[in-house]
């Protein structure tokens, strides 16, 4: 047997993917249902009203090549203003680190708020880790809402979410964390 240390190391890895499976659920539930089909960036989807909203000149409800190239020079500005600490107007490759800490920095504070709303809820005896019973529970209420939304939102019922079902799933999810 490992020591304490190393088992705590081991589960708190554990945790990890689980939240990582967990975090999915929630926010792309249509995804994991569903699967990708479409091939579709994850990551970037979310963002994609935003763009719209602030790129999207023609209000065509999609971005062309030139309002993809605004997008990107405005990028670009908005991390050179961040970021250019020397003002040359380019990014060294120390400066592009700092960005890239600071990105891994929050994407890494994100990470462990999850894993504490996963403890907060899942650890019922309270012990700073996820037994296997509480994985379980986790994994159950994962599975029951991956049914509910295919339940809600599959409109053909061909036990799958298309693209249009997913973005119907996306729509509601958006307005209710907006709401929040």
């Amino acid at each position: 047997m490992g020591n304490t240390q190393e088992e705590g190391t081991d589960m708190n890895r554990k945790i990890a993917a689980v939240a990582v499976g967990a975090a999915i659920a929630t926010a792309g539930a249509a995804y994991a249902v569903g699967g990708d089909e479409g091939g579709h960036r994850h990551g970037r989807r979310g963002n994609k009203a935003a763009m719209l909203e602030r790129f999207d000149t023609n209000k065509d409800g999609q971005l062309d090549d030139q309002e993809r190239e605004a997008a990107r020079e405005a990028r670009k500005a908005e991390m050179l203003q961040r970021f250019d600490a020397d003002k040359d107007g380019k990014l060294s490759d120390s400066e592009r680190e700092a960005a890239r800490a600071e990105h891994r920095g929050r994407r890494e504070g994100r990470r462990e708020e999850h894993q504490a709303r996963l403890l907060e809820r899942f650890d019922t005896n309270k012990d700073g880790t996820l037994d296997d019973s509480e994985r379980e529970a986790m994994k159950a209420e994962h599975e029951a809402r991956r049914a509910e939304m295919l339940q809600r939102f599959d409109t053909d019922k061909d036990g799958k979410l298309s693209d249009s079902e997913r973005e119907a799933l996306r729509n509601e999810m958006r307005d209710k964390h907006r709401q929040e």
